[in-house]
């Protein structure tokens, strides 16, 4: 069985439904797996997201109710990814899973990706394959030597060699050390995945294909056109998968994070605009609402604490 899964919070699933559309038009074979971290809301109706099969991320066999505790949204939504993937194979049987983070939209068939796993069982996506001009503002080389060289919205793992050798390890460093604190090398589930090639060098396949993870950090060297109801990247591949990291559709602009924008790159300007609509027909106004449910265990909990004090 071949799996693709995705990882959110409630605020999130706007997003999800979207990447799950495309999984299913450009990947029909796919089942497709969505691990939210949150509690369901009573709000959402969980049977509007057709081809998702939703988990709990709680019932994890993991120290779920500790993880709470001591990490943040982002930190929790990370640390998990290792325990999902083994959840996927062991218990659903999966031989093929792809992760793709949930503001991703595939635009083209990605057997190419299956492919890969003839030479290799892991498969990464570099954030950059070509030096950035320096210039104020970010991005510059330097973001990836604190947020890692690969950009961890997608990672595919196949069923053979050192997968569960890696998945242990990785799943040990993000369940114990998978902060957001970069001044001490630290950065959620991410950073580590610079190891992967060094620690298990015949088992990684670096995807050079710029059709694969385009998103607001590798835009200087890559650029976008449409032929049809097709869209390349550079005139040369096609686009495979778009990230839409940081991107809010009420603030339509590519990032507030980096220094692209519409004015500075207008080839990516009619690809949001697509992204923005299917954002508000998917229900982002009613999910983006949602307030995430473990922030007020949280809440709760320091309050709790400084009392006892």
């Amino acid at each position: 069985m071949k799996a693709a899964f995705t990882i959110c919070t409630n605020n999130y699933l706007a997003q999800a439904k979207i990447l799950s559309a495309s999984i299913h038009q450009f990947a029909k074979e796919y089942k497709f797996y969505l691990f939210l971290v949150d509690e369901l809301h009573p709000e959402i109706n969980y049977q509007d997201f057709p081809g998702i099969e939703f988990i709990l991320a709680k019932t994890l066999p993991i120290e779920f109710s500790d993880l709470i505790k001591k990490y943040d949204i982002v930190e929790l939504n990370t640390c998990i990814k290792a325990s999902a993937f083994k959840h996927l194979f062991t218990e659903k049987g999966a031989e093929t899973v792809h992760y793709f983070d949930p503001d991703i939209e595939l635009f083209d068939d990605i057997k190419q990706l299956d492919t890969n796993f003839e030479q290799a069982p892991i498969l990464l996506t570099p954030h950059i394959m070509n030096p950035i001009p320096w210039q104020e503002g970010s991005p510059n080389e330097n973001l990836f030597l604190n947020h890692g060289l690969y950009n961890l919205g997608y990672i595919g793992i196949n069923k053979k060699g050192d997968y569960m050798k890696l998945l242990n390890w990785w799943e040990n460093r993000t369940l114990t050390m998978g902060f957001n604190r970069t001044r001490h090398g630290l950065f959620v589930d991410q950073l580590w995945i610079n190891y992967v090639p060094l620690f298990f060098p015949g088992s990684t396949k670096i995807l050079f294909d710029q059709g694969y993870n385009m998103g607001p950090w590798n835009l200087h060297e890559r650029s976008l056109s449409n032929k049809g109801d097709r869209f390349f990247v550079n005139d040369q591949v096609s686009l495979k998968f778009y990230h839409f990291s940081s991107y809010k559709y009420n603030q339509h602009e590519i990032s507030g994070n980096y220094r692209y924008t519409f004015a500075s790159n207008p080839d990516v300007r009619s690809l949001y605009d697509l992204y923005q609509q299917k954002m508000i027909d998917a229900g982002v106004k009613l999910y983006s609402g949602k307030k995430w449910a473990y922030e007020q265990k949280k809440s709760f909990l320091s309050k709790f604490l400084k009392k006892k004090k």
